[in-house]
């Protein structure tokens, strides 16, 4: 009995901790991530726009809890490491000589008073905000109409960074071709 109650606990824990985000199971949560994480989707964007579609359900799902609730602590975590690692190594850089060629001494200087919590926030903060603009293009394409309605009130917030990402969210959805 020891064994099996042994066993079914590292079952259980192995289930929890291999368990995607939203409900989504693991080929769902890889389609979304593929999404949230990109950064540029000029090359291939039909064939991915195309995929998300005819995975809609599941897909708003994901968007939408992409947007409500950000990117994981361990995602975040990540960025941060980067770029405080980012930082150390510009540091190390900034009296190089081929640096002195490329940079005016007012760029190198702009560099230097930059704080490492400052840049690091500052990749944290652009890291988020385009995992969440990324979620409301998302919504936009695969969204019913509760989650046009949420991109629209969102995109009347002023000049507040996630109503410029729903306005533009939204009017990606106007530019893609009807299907």
């Amino acid at each position: 009995m020891r064994i099996f109650s042994l066993f079914l606990a590292i079952f259980l824990a192995a289930s929890a901790q291999a368990q995607p985000r939203f409900g989504l199971n693991e080929a769902d949560y890889a389609l979304a991530q593929r999404w949230l994480r990109a950064s540029c989707l000029a090359p291939d964007a039909r064939p991915l726009i195309d995929a998300l579609s005819s995975r809609r359900t599941a897909m708003q799902t994901a968007f939408a809890g992409a947007l409500a609730e950000g990117p994981t602590a361990d995602e975040i975590a990540a960025v941060r490491g980067a770029a405080a690692n980012r930082w150390r190594a510009q540091r190390a850089f900034l009296d190089d000589a081929a640096l002195k060629d490329a940079l005016s001494e007012d760029q190198r200087q702009a560099l230097r008073s930059q704080s490492e919590d400052a840049a690091t926030r500052s990749e944290v903060e652009n890291f988020i905000n385009g995992y969440k603009s990324n979620a409301m293009s998302g919504l936009a394409i695969v969204g019913d109409g509760s989650a046009l309605d949420q991109l629209r009130e969102i995109s009347m917030r002023g000049d507040a960074p996630e109503a410029l990402a729903a306005r533009a969210a939204l009017a990606y959805r106007q530019s893609l071709p009807k299907h």
